[in-house]
């Protein structure tokens, strides 16, 4: 299987790596359809992981694809069905977790593609809980886009600001 590796600072190469075992209890095999170049990207490509990191790392912090397969007990998911992924590895049993606030869990594992391997690979296996159906109507490429800045922006103005249907915000760069 193929992957898009960085293999040292500011050096990318497509490596032969090991395909996943097929999915576990509660996770789904997904082949990767689009990669989205996002920030966390290119500071990873610069050398600013602001953590220890083993490389060579498989980049790419957004993705889109298509479930390959299904593991025990997923009922949200079938074969085929176009998803994106959640690059956060969080544990979905702490407190924030539990309470729906996964940007704050305890126990991250990391980010996809900047501390662990990441979306730019041809199939890999996530957590069924980390994966989002895709709606009819958007395409692969556009998908793969929606994980990191839609999720922040969402965060940030129902979540944080609390924003109300009415209220008007000014937002800038």
């Amino acid at each position: 299987m193929r992957a898009l590796s960085l293999v040292q600072e500011r050096q990318l190469q497509v490596l032969d790596v090991p395909a996943p075992p097929p999915p576990g209890t509660g996770e789904v095999q997904i082949r990767v359809r689009a990669v989205a170049l996002n920030h966390i990207d290119v500071w990873g490509y610069r050398g600013m992981a602001f953590a220890k990191r083993k490389l060579p790392i498989v980049v790419g912090a957004e993705a889109s694809g298509e479930i390959a397969a299904v593991g025990e007990g997923v009922t949200r998911f079938r074969p085929g069905q176009r998803v994106v992924m959640y690059g956060a590895l969080t544990c979905g049993t702490c407190k924030a977790c539990r309470e729906g606030r996964d940007n704050l869990c305890e126990n991250v594992a990391g980010i996809m593609g900047f501390h662990v391997d990441g979306f730019a690979q041809e199939l890999l296996n996530m957590p069924e809980r980390l994966v989002i159906p895709v709606p009819d109507g958007i395409n692969a490429r556009d998908a793969a886009c929606a994980p990191i800045a839609f999720s922040t922006v969402q965060h940030m103005l129902f979540d944080n600001a609390k924003l109300q249907p009415g209220e008007t915000v000014l937002v800038h760069a």
